[in-house]
């Protein structure tokens, strides 16, 4: 009965991300709520110890969180299409195709306890991290920041691959706004944009490839001949090709930003590890390089425009 209702919490999670094309779909995060709150009541009680479980109150908690974000009038298509996705990911990644097994481990009732608050937090933190992306908010930031220092000491939670992956890439999305908004009224509008956007995407494109080869070529399966070259390669051509993706983000009325294109570019790559984890465990690879990148593309115009105005 527990797979059943995770696999129904999985199909609300896609009804939730394709919801942004209907105008219904309000209550759509508390039908994931109720149905991945379910599924962990009918998991083992060591379930919460396990992948499975912590995933199950990690998107429970999310998406109770966007839910109240929905009804305190926040924009219903963006939260409930992004946040479908995330947990349509958390859930594909994290919970067992077989489901939640008994273990012969036996845990206390204080480790459990623990575990449910430390996966509380985590689902708390990824609700801020969109909210922030939303309409970003530097006291949130700073409890966002704080959490995550307590997180990284304190909890083992992180060790998750697919979470760190997932934790990381909404950080690029949830401080994007901060560190746009810095830059923004300091570029005004300059002449040469078109260069300034190919040149920065291309210089970000190579150091996408050049970190991910080095850090792929210390994977002891991998080497670092030329199966590091075609990981790398096909790594870099994933998320570029989300990146470029993202440029096109203008065309469907997303063009409030100075520069649109940069922006859908930066979006793109910032939400690529999250895609890119549902086919490799290889994906944190790719995050040096990613945020190399993204500053890369913030900051080019400063750089790059010639004759620029700057904003006063």
């Amino acid at each position: 009965m527990a797979e059943t209702m995770a696999t129904l919490a999985l199909l609300s999670a896609l009804a939730m991300f394709i919801s942004p094309i209907f105008e219904k779909g309000k209550l759509l995060a508390s039908i994931t709520v109720v149905l991945s709150l379910t599924a962990f009541i009918l998991s083992p009680i060591e379930s919460i110890q396990q992948t499975g479980g912590m995933a199950l109150v990690i998107v429970a908690v999310m998406c109770a969180m966007i839910q109240y974000h929905i009804n305190q009038g926040c924009h219903k298509k963006y939260f409930n299409g992004f946040g479908g996705g995330i947990t349509f990911v958390l859930l594909l990644t994290m919970y067992p195709e077989g489901g939640v097994k008994e273990t012969i481990h036996t845990f206390t009732f204080t480790e459990n306890i623990l575990a449910i608050i430390e996966s509380i937090i985590i689902g708390v933190l990824l609700a801020q991290l969109l909210h922030n992306s939303y309409s970003f908010n530097e006291k949130n930031s700073a409890g966002i920041i704080v959490t995550l220092a307590i997180l990284s000491i304190g909890s083992d939670l992180l060790d998750s691959g697919d979470l760190l992956v997932v934790i990381i890439s909404m950080i690029f999305v949830g401080f994007l706004p901060f560190l746009e908004d810095k830059i923004s009224p300091k570029i005004g509008s300059g002449n040469g944009r078109a260069n300034a956007l190919a040149i920065s995407t291309l210089i970000g494109i190579i150091l996408i490839f050049a970190t991910t080869y080095a850090l792929v070529s210390n994977v002891n399966r991998i080497g670092d001949g030329h199966g590091a070259i075609a990981v790398a390669l096909w790594l870099t051509v994933a998320v570029t090709g989300l990146g470029l993706i993202g440029m096109l983000l203008p065309l469907l009325g997303f063009d409030a930003h100075p520069r649109p294109e940069a922006w859908g570019w930066r979006f793109g790559i910032s939400i690529s590890p999250m895609i890119i984890c549902l086919q490799t465990d290889l994906t944190s690879n790719i995050l040096l390089g990613i945020s190399l990148a993204l500053l890369i593309s913030i900051s080019s115009p400063l750089v790059l425009e010639k004759g620029s105005r700057k904003a006063a």
